[in-house]
């Protein structure tokens, strides 16, 4: 196995464009560490910030909530760049527009990061009492129902820039491939992602904390993994590390454990939306093998 020099590599437009994506995710990353330092900081003084009275500016449940939801926010922001980062490779080319088109993403990113951050600020502190630009008080869906529709475009959006880049390598390959996978397991972020429009304020608790637990317990914990994994088998693929047939195998056994026995799984939290005692049972036998 043998590495080309740095110099060597020529990166695409589109690949130079994901350097944004990351300093907008390492920002992100920093902002929602210090939250979380300030929202355990409330557990041992309620009062004040070493002097400084932070519950008048940032009450309690803005900065647990602006936590909760900068987490989704910095680890989308690191998917969506590593897919477009990735693509080039996998295809062997770059259509024109990629670049344009990634930082349209990008920007429309940062427009609903603040849009929903400023939202669920004015929802917890009284000044905006819509759930459209407000907040919907959902633990990890707390942004306003805009913030959360817009979000979801994006993601289509970012898998429609994937789909131009592999669409050339697409044609001439087998669904069941690692060009076909790859785009599968993109697809399923937003697909799953949007699942979450489901739950709604005005619906009952039961109906809304299952949809919410889709969010929580699939998305994050089946789908996003999936396409970790997609993402470390053609890098290891690509670098000679691994053989395509060895990386699509593991990506098969990775789709049996986390989409079929991992989704069953994890229905044991439905105990909180009150569903029958069968899928609980279900749940926490495939949880604990």
């Amino acid at each position: 196995m043998s590495f080309r020099a740095p110099d060597d590599v020529q990166l695409t437009p589109a690949q130079n464009a994901c350097a944004w994506f990351f300093f907008v995710m390492a920002a992100l990353f920093v902002v929602q560490t210090l939250l979380g330092g300030a929202t355990e900081h409330y557990r041992a003084d309620l009062q004040t910030f070493f002097g400084i009275d932070l519950g008048r500016i940032l009450p309690f449940n803005v900065v647990r909530t602006w936590h909760l939801q900068l987490s989704i926010f910095w680890v989308a922001t690191s998917y969506l760049a590593a897919g477009i980062f990735l693509v080039p490779m996998i295809a062997g080319r770059e259509p024109r527009g990629q670049k344009l088109l990634s930082y349209a993403l990008l920007s429309a990113l940062v427009v609903v990061v603040v849009g929903s951050l400023i939202g669920e600020y004015g929802g917890i502190q009284g000044l905006i009492r819509n759930t459209w630009l407000g907040e919907q008080g959902f633990e990890w869906l707390d942004l306003g129902r805009l913030w959360q529709v817009l979000l979801t475009i994006g993601l289509f959006f970012w898998v429609l820039i994937l789909f131009r880049g592999l669409r050339g390598r697409l044609a001439g390959d087998h669904a069941g491939n690692m060009p076909w996978l790859f785009l599968f397991s993109a697809l399923a972020i937003p697909a799953f992602y949007g699942v979450g429009l489901l739950a709604h304020p005005g619906e009952h608790f039961t109906t809304t904390d299952f949809w919410r637990f889709w969010v929580v317990h699939l998305w994050v914990e089946d789908f996003l993994e999936l396409f970790t994994t997609m993402l470390v088998a053609y890098i290891f693929v690509l670098l000679g590390v691994v053989h395509e047939r060895t990386a699509l195998a593991m990506i098969y056994l990775d789709v049996i454990l986390y989409s079929a026995g991992g989704i069953v799984g994890t229905m044991h939290h439905v105990y909180f939306s009150g569903e029958p005692a069968l899928h609980m049972a279900l749940g926490a036998f495939f949880s604990a093998a």
